[in-house]
């Protein structure tokens, strides 16, 4: 019989045998539903609310090494489980939580390359309900009317967390294992990245050329042949002078990322190697010697991550990086990924002795380049001494080493926030890193797929998330680049990425045609500045996603639970990308409410499909009525400037929303040094009112001034006031336009 725990009033805590984690994710806070409650009838968990039960333990059992439980929920769809390919809705799925490098992304791959074992049950009227198996083991799903939940362990410890509304249960589960920190302005921004800027010189080219072209853009990446010999916290030749090199990008404006993967080569000369060899902080093999696996370097050993003095070493290791200007860290191959072994390596090489398998072919035997897990075969240790399988401590490796990475910063960047990019994974992962989302490929089947793979990351807690716009691997032609910046220009993380061997994807790649359409998207990023950073606010301080489906509008509407196609971007913005070749229109599901094109300022009703025009420069956005849109002026990068000026949209005859600012860089806004505006837009008699409330005013701030534009106003408005007082109004057009300063009227 499962032992319940009440947490609060919307959050229990059900127990079955005896499950362990080498660490617990989950944080203690506090709310309230009184009809919510989690109870036993005939030794079966059922899950109550006011009178009417909802869910319905089945059944639950132990065999060889996994533990069962199943529920029914009827009419059940379910959404979020992190990173999975497919549609938002899992129903019928089947899925597994193992942290793996699988690169080639196709529809039925499973798994990937971060686990979040977390969903959402919903069905029209009814309580959206949240489900988080707190097991940093191997877990496994089966999603349909009846769900498994399975856990290799030797029991589990499931969440059950109420809603009722879908954004209620994000919420709540990202206060049980941690919300987004605010990240620093500049990684909000454009970021151009290539496997590999491989000389100091060539990224310098890259920088000028962006300048030059005037394609805004705030972040240049440096992938792995940067380093000595792919050796991890090193510098190469090809950049022998690492300081001057960033002095000189931070003079055009440009924050550098570097890329750091886990392995540490093997080799004697190598301090890295050396110091962590003394500290005795590599994973072990069954025999109890340090395990070794091949990655770029060759032979590697790897940190054990689990280990408290490990994390500290890590930690340090990053002053070579930071303290010659590298402002953000990139961790990739954080599985960790491992191809081959000393063991595979002899194999391979008694075959070629022996004649049955030929050198030349090699590259063809899948079965010697399929990654491994390795579950049984590593051997970690914590604090205590406590030996743990790697199936345990697998899928939180990575969230230990972005532990670890956090803490660089706070050494060698005080006060400063960290930017950190991971590819692997946990629940709660967001606490420390932003996500994107691996290897994808310059397919159209890619830039379609990326956004459910996004939203499910969103309702899985993550909100900082991305995709390598353009496609990882193969080879992009101009017209997929275009439309996927048009898409990417939306997401909450923004970077072009391509793999080595592939055609190039700078923004000019393509010719002077395909680099307008870029341009054009990527300054319209930088002109919606004050509108993303306040919903990546909103996001740090309640946990939702700034990426959301369209279900979070109407969770009753089972119309919804398919779309897959179309995103929310923050509260008021809908976007429909373009996601087949050679189209210049698509149709478009308005949701309830009635939304504006931001192209046109036509008008469009809720629950019908129209039929959008969209040559290749355009990709459909929509507004909702009665909301405002912050945008800034023209910038070649966050914060070009020390002050901004403020352009509030106005769609609709009333409106309300909220200005979020600080100083974009250090960890003040914690201690209150923030502004938090609310702006009100009402008619009456002839006139618009304009309400300006400062919840909270703990910064100098940038916006200088403040217009504020009312699209197609009606012509008899006579008289506008701000806070109760009479200002100044003008015609442009069909737009209302008024202008002052926030020191006016606050």
């Amino acid at each position: 019989m499962p032992k319940i725990e009440k947490i609060n009033g919307s959050v229990f805590k059900i127990t079955y045998g005896h499950p362990a984690n080498p660490i617990d994710v989950t944080l203690p806070y506090e709310d309230a539903h009184a009809d919510f409650k989690c109870e036993t009838r005939n030794d079966r968990l059922n899950v109550i609310d006011a009178g009417k039960t909802l869910i319905t333990e089945t059944d639950s059992k132990f065999d060889d090494g996994i533990f069962s439980v199943t529920f029914l929920y009827e009419d059940a769809h379910f959404f979020g489980l992190g990173e999975k390919m497919g549609y938002l809705d899992k129903r019928g799925k089947r899925f597994k939580m193992q942290n793996m490098d699988n690169p080639l992304h196709t529809p039925d791959l499973d798994p990937m390359y971060i686990s979040i074992p977390f969903f959402i049950t919903v069905s029209p009227k009814k309580p959206a309900i949240g489900i988080f198996v707190n097991s940093t083991s191997y877990s496994f799903f089966r999603l349909e009317t009846d769900f498994t939940i399975s856990v290799k362990d030797d029991g589990a410890e499931i969440y059950v967390i109420y809603g009722p509304k879908i954004q209620d249960v994000v919420s709540k589960f990202t206060q049980l294992v941690g919300k987004m920190e605010m990240p620093p302005a500049w990684s909000l921004g454009y970021q151009q990245s290539r496997w590999s800027y491989s000389t100091s010189s060539e990224a310098l080219e890259i920088a000028k050329k962006l300048r030059t072209d005037d394609i805004p853009c705030d972040v240049i990446y440096l992938d792995i042949d940067y380093m000595d010999g792919y050796r991890v916290f090193t510098w190469g030749n090809n950049f022998k002078d690492p300081k001057r090199f960033s002095e000189e990008m931070k003079k055009l404006g440009f924050k550098i990322v570097t890329i750091v993967d886990p392995g540490v080569k093997i080799d004697e000369n190598y301090e890295i190697y050396k110091s962590g060899k003394a500290l005795d902080a590599f994973v072990k093999d069954q025999s109890g010697k340090d395990f070794v696996g091949y990655v770029w370097p060759g032979r590697c050993n790897f940190p054990d991550f689990l280990r408290s003095d490990v994390r500290e070493w890590w930690s340090k290791s990053h002053k070579s990086l930071l303290e010659n200007g590298v402002d953000g860290i990139w961790n990739d191959m954080n599985e960790p990924a491992i191809v081959w072994t000393d063991l595979k390596t002899a194999k391979i090489f008694e075959l070629m002795k022996k004649g049955e398998i030929d050198f030349q072919i090699l590259g063809q035997a899948k079965e010697f380049f399929v990654q491994e897990d390795f579950g049984d075969e590593i051997i970690h240790r914590d604090d205590e001494g406590h030996a743990w399988p790697h199936y345990k401590v697998r899928n939180i490796y990575a969230y230990l080493e972005a532990m670890a990475t956090q803490k660089a910063f706070e050494m060698y960047k005080p006060n400063k926030r960290p930017f950190i990019l991971t590819r692997a994974g946990f629940a709660g992962i967001q606490r420390y890193a932003a996500v994107w989302t691996g290897d994808n490929s310059s397919w159209w089947e890619h830039l379609e797929i990326e956004m459910p793979i996004s939203m499910g990351l969103g309702m899985s807690g993550v909100a900082f998330t991305g995709t390598d716009v353009g496609g990882f691997g193969g080879n992009a032609d101009g017209e997929l680049l275009a439309r996927w910046t048009e898409m990417g220009a939306f997401f909450p993380f923004f970077r072009n990425h391509s793999a080595i061997g592939t055609a190039r994807q700078e923004p000019w790649s393509f010719g002077k045609k395909i680099e307008d359409v870029i341009r054009k998207y990527v300054k319209l990023r930088y002109e919606l500045f004050p509108y993303i950073y306040t919903a990546f606010y909103f996001s740090h301080e309640h946990g939702i996603p700034i990426m959301r489906p369209l279900i979070f509008l109407d969770q009753d509407n089972e119309d919804l639970y398919s779309i897959n196609d179309e995103f929310l971007f923050g509260d008021s913005i809908l976007v429909a990308p373009i996601t087949k070749p050679n189209s210049t229109w698509r149709t478009v599901y308005i949701p309830n409410g009635r939304w504006i094109s931001m192209k046109d300022g036509k008008l469009y009703e809720a629950d019908h499909v129209y039929k959008i025009d969209a040559p290749l420069d355009e990709i459909p956005v929509f507004v909702r009525e009665n909301s405002m849109i912050f945008r800034t002026d023209p910038m070649n990068y966050l914060f070009e400037k020390g002050k901004m000026n403020l352009y509030v949209d106005i769609y609709g005859q009333k409106a309300a929303g909220y200005l979020y600012e600080d100083d974009g860089e250090t960890l003040d806004y914690k201690s209150g040094k923030y502004n938090l505006y609310e702006f009100t837009v009402g008619q009456r008699d002839h006139g618009y009112t304009i309400g300006v409330k400062a919840i909270n005013r703990g910064y100098a701030g940038r916006y200088e001034k403040i217009w504020m534009n009312f699209l197609n106003a009606p012509r008899e408005i006579a008289e506008v006031t701000i806070n109760g007082k009479k200002i100044e109004s003008h015609f442009d057009g069909n737009v209302l336009k008024v202008e002052f300063e926030l020191k006016d009227v606050i």
